[in-house]
């Protein structure tokens, strides 16, 4: 009996002396280890598709600077229809209803006890901007306005965009 466990204490030894222990346990299928597994390479074809609200590969959003750009000929992609109002709608009354107040007046409770005067937007020099430019607004912001860029991202402002137009009526 002594003899049969050292031939097989020998056997083990000269297997696992041979290889790493992890390559042993390998030969062994009932046992998974880390080093068989399915490779997953990222950036080698098919590619999957980003999840929405990732940053994008392909480069950076245009600046649309408020001085150094022509604001008038800025087109806005997104067409003025009720599911771009209701985004509009809600993303307005996050973020600017404090200071523009519920209707665009201008008498939201923060400008009120804070900022003083904030220009109204459903009147005076706000009607007659372009879409581009209240876009670069939103975005970059201008005088005590902070920028909403990083808060309000890309379509969403064209929605808001949309939304404040039909608080001017047009």
């Amino acid at each position: 009996m002594s003899r049969r466990l050292l031939y097989a204490a020998s056997a083990m030894a000269l297997v696992v002396g041979c290889t790493t222990f992890d390559r042993a346990v390998g030969l062994v299928p009932w046992f998974t280890t880390m080093r068989d597994q399915i490779a997953i390479r990222p950036f080698e074809a098919p590619q999957r598709t980003p999840p929405p609200g990732s940053v994008p590969t392909w480069g950076r959003e245009d600046s649309l600077d408020l001085f150094g750009s022509d604001l008038r000929n800025v087109i806005n992609p997104v067409p003025r229809e009720d599911a771009s109002l209701v985004r509009g709608r809600a993303i307005y009354n996050t973020y600017c209803t404090v200071c523009h107040g519920a209707t665009g007046a201008g008498d939201g409770p923060v400008a009120q006890k804070l900022l003083g005067m904030v220009p109204p937007l459903i009147g005076g020099t706000a009607t007659t901007r372009t879409d581009g430019y209240l876009y670069a607004i939103i975005r970059h912001g201008r005088g005590a306005m902070p920028r909403y860029g990083d808060k309000i991202l890309g379509r969403d402002r064209w929605h808001v965009v949309n939304y404040v137009r039909t608080l001017q009526g047009q």
